[in-house]
């Protein structure tokens, strides 16, 4: 028979011999978790079939059309799309708990502490965050670490905030009362397959994609943090007004917005409307013409219809040499406005500008003497199989 204990199952039987003295123990376990996960690990790199949006995705797209607002300098303002049947209540003593466990870290790793001050005080002076009045019911304090990443070319840190934080008074998250919104962006294969249709293949990314869409000031205390820059000081209540990556609709928000760009702009750039519903992933642009004069005339349009809208694209890429030598010349303001080098990282791939041609980055490394489930998902997850 078998029963299923605390230990997990058991085996019980009659046992044959046993007059003679048992030398050996067979034993049987079965660890069916790290199966599934090998099977969920497949089934996330296949292709997913294309489904109907949820009722609660359909609102959330509702809610985006009815409430959104440009602001005077043409970016979009959004509203937090809340549940209302989902209380969150009291929760900046877990923030203010987990800051001072950041402050530990910044007394023994003063780089840290100066990057993390860097970051935050930037996000003061360009108007992303601003200093937060008194406690009240209808906020939601997010608790924030630093995630530093060395290759980068632009922000070795990055301060990511944490709205899944469920130790509320209420139990729940700012992520556990927001819709999250339908998926917009097209899969990779499509994107990969029509960017390579091209003549000329054109990249380009987003700066700061999130922090240009504000977040309505009635939502802004549901991204609230505490901060203060020197130990000394008191413990301060910040709210960040603009799209917060972390936060479970951020995604949803950004890219509507993105979507909103050519539509708002006129007529006089339809032509170009395609490009951001079919060639963005994210804030990752793949596209390109198969002419000259139809790739610069498609940088300068889709360049122009995101500056309207505050979106200011950078590390542009392409395998046209004459575009190249003409993009360094575009704008002022964008730092690493032109990518460096011919081996471009893009959606997990490595773009040869100078072959055109894409690869994937792999790491080779001697296999374990014993390859079991375990090695074997450690192994086959170190390679990003971006076509499924």
């Amino acid at each position: 028979m078998a029963q299923n204990t605390v230990f997990g199952w058991v085996l019980l039987g009659n046992a044959t011999n046993l007059q003679r003295q048992l030398k050996s123990i067979t034993t049987l376990h079965c660890e069916t978790q790290l199966t599934e996960r090998v099977n969920k690990f497949w089934e996330l790199e296949g292709l997913r079939p294309r489904k109907h949006y949820t009722p609660e995705e359909l609102t959330c797209e509702q809610l985006f059309d009815d409430t959104t607002e440009r602001a005077n300098d043409g970016r979009y303002i959004v509203r937090l799309p809340l549940k209302k049947s989902v209380p969150i209540c009291e929760s900046r003593s877990i923030a203010v708990r987990a800051f001072l466990r950041m402050e530990k870290r910044f007394a023994t790793d003063k780089q840290l502490y100066r990057d993390y001050c860097k970051f935050m005080e930037e996000l003061v002076d360009l108007g992303h965050m601003e200093l937060a009045g008194a406690v009240t019911d209808d906020a939601y304090y997010m608790p924030h670490h630093a995630v530093v990443k060395h290759s980068s070319a632009t922000t070795k840190l990055r301060v990511a905030f944490n709205a899944s934080m469920k130790k509320t008074s209420s139990g729940n998250s700012l992520n556990d009362a927001l819709m999250v919104g339908p998926q917009l962006e097209r899969d990779l294969f499509s994107i990969l397959v029509r960017f390579r249709t091209h003549c000329y293949g054109l990249i380009a990314e987003i700066e700061k994609m999130y922090r240009h869409v504000y977040v309505a000031k009635q939502d802004a205390d549901y991204q609230r943090i505490v901060w203060r820059e020197n130990s000394s000081q008191p413990i301060r209540n910040y709210r960040l007004l603009r799209v917060t990556y972390g936060v479970a609709s951020a995604s949803h928000l950004a890219v509507k917005s993105l979507h909103r760009a050519a539509p708002d702009v006129g007529d006089a750039y339809k032509g170009v409307a395609d490009v951001f519903t079919r060639d963005f992933y994210m804030d990752d642009l793949l596209t390109g013409s198969d002419s000259l004069h139809g790739l610069i005339t498609l940088q300068k349009d889709v360049a122009f219809v995101l500056s309207r809208s505050g979106f200011e694209l950078r590390k542009w890429a392409t395998n046209c040499q004459p575009l190249r030598e003409r993009i360094p010349h575009v704008s002022k303001q964008v730092l690493h406005l032109l990518a460096e080098g011919n081996k471009i990282r893009t959606l997990g791939s490595v773009w040869h500008t100078d072959k055109d041609l894409l690869s994937i980055a792999v790491n080779l490394q001697e296999l374990p003497d014993q390859i079991t489930k375990r090695a074997f998902l450690s192994d086959s997850s170190k390679t990003f199989d971006l076509l499924g």
